[in-house]
């Protein structure tokens, strides 16, 4: 297929890793062709791309849903190229059973998927590498931005896909990067999150993710930098000890426990136990007395009884996770937690989660109110979407996106700032401030 356009709508589904990704393709896009005309309306474009996920049954629904909708409002002569975890998962056959699409590609790395694209779009005259280039398109906030250090997963959880549709582990070189963060900050971006399916798998020619960290810090900028997805067998004392004696790095941690119950986290294959999560926990607050966790449970892993669930519940009220995303098992049949017996009931597991949520609402409310009277040194994004009367912000606690928000309400202060915020008010998940 040989097509040109004049044109392009985007669309990305999923993680913030695919965001990285996508936003990467289009810089490789525009550092050969020129300046993109990227258009907010699919039914404006000529050229509609979209970056799919596939790693739960509901994300399979949304990403097939996006392309139906698409297709059925594009305009005439406009052509739908589709990429990421879905034609990963479903190979050639996504083909017939979704004619819709005009492309499907099959590359993992978005050098390759920047290379597919020329050749489909059938420009020859840019015959040199795809290299991951310092003019990545921004799609979203120009304060922040998502840097993906690896790819594909040496874990093998047993209800995990992304082994299968993402592969074995594949880690970015130091300098590529590095030179990427480079280009973010000369577009003004302020703070940093670095992902990865597992951020402390990182290993390149002898080097750890302390060692990378080191790398970017050696980078003379004022930015924040967060790390987003940390599996717990892979935290050591000396990442610790650089997060506290690091002032960029911000005193947070991402670290997805899935469970607290020894059995259940033996069926998931996880590879650690209750009181290894005990333990780490323990020297993560020693180490760092004012750090912020986030994590990610699951419910409903078949074979959770009532007792795993208590046990769940209440190592969730003695860690006092700043913030806990919640979500029920979904039963994919290429994973291996499928063959397990013991599934549980999709309404059950529904009440357990509603439980969790409620408790660790608490939780983050109590925390919460502990700002009050602070002054926090606050990132400002801008004027709120909902009101011109408010100014938005986020603390070093606040992951973009997953976490609350900081609402300014009183004094002044532009977008890319960084201002010290006076907390006069709490709510469960959000901050309320003057400058």
């Amino acid at each position: 297929m040989t097509l040109s356009f004049k044109k392009l709508h985007v669309i990305s589904l999923g993680c913030p890793k695919n965001l990285a990704d996508t936003e990467n393709i289009l810089g490789g896009l525009e550092g050969f062709l020129g300046p993109l005309e990227i258009t907010a309306s699919s039914e404006e474009a000529d050229l509609i791309l979209i970056n799919t996920c596939s790693f739960l049954e509901a994300s399979v629904s949304e990403s097939i849903e996006t392309i139906l909708e698409v297709s059925q409002k594009k305009k005439e002569g406009a052509k739908i190229i589709v990429f990421g975890c879905l034609p990963l998962r479903y190979g050639e056959r996504l083909k017939g059973l979704i004619p819709e699409v005009d492309e499907f590609l099959f590359e993992k790395e978005p050098p390759d998927i920047t290379k597919r694209l020329f050749e489909i779009l059938d420009f020859h005259k840019a015959k040199r590498d795809f290299p991951i280039l310092k003019n990545r398109i921004l799609t979203g906030s120009q304060n922040h931005a998502y840097v993906k250090i690896s790819d594909g997963c040496p874990n093998r959880c047993t209800y995990c896909l992304i082994p299968k549709i993402k592969g074995p582990l594949r880690c970015k070189p130091p300098f590529e990067i590095k030179r990427e963060i480079e280009g973010l900050l000369e577009k003004g971006v302020r703070e940093i999150t670095l992902v990865a399916q597992d951020l402390t798998a990182y290993q390149y020619e002898g080097l750890n993710l302390e060692g990378l960290l080191r790398e970017i810090l050696s980078i003379k900028k004022n930015f924040w930098l967060r790390l987003m997805y940390l599996y717990p067998k892979g935290i050591s004392k000396g990442l610790l000890r650089l997060i506290r004696d690091e002032e960029r790095i911000c005193n947070y941690l991402d670290i997805p426990i899935q469970h607290a119950s020894t059995r259940v986290l033996k069926r998931m294959g996880r590879g650690y136990e209750r009181k290894d999560l005990d333990r780490l926990l323990g020297t993560i607050r020693e180490i760092i007395p004012d750090i912020s966790l986030r994590t990610t449970v699951m419910v409903g892993f078949p074979g959770e009884r009532d007792e795993d669930f208590d046990i769940l519940l209440e190592s969730i009220k003695k860690w006092r996770f700043h913030y806990l995303g919640c979500f029920t098992y979904s039963d994919e049949e290429e994973a291996p937690s499928h063959m397990l017996k013991e599934k549980v009931n999709e309404e059950l597991a529904q009440k357990r989660r509603d439980e969790i949520l409620r408790a660790q609402e608490e939780i983050s409310l109590s925390i919460n109110r502990s700002f009050i009277g602070k002054r926090i040194e606050t990132l400002v994004l801008g004027r709120c979407e909902e009101t011109e009367l408010l100014i938005c912000g986020r603390a070093r606690f606040q992951a973009d996106d997953v976490d609350g928000m900081i609402y300014i309400n009183r004094g002044d202060a532009r977008a890319g700032e960084f201002q010290r915020v006076l907390i006069t008010e709490a709510h469960s998940y959000d901050l309320i401030g003057e400058v």
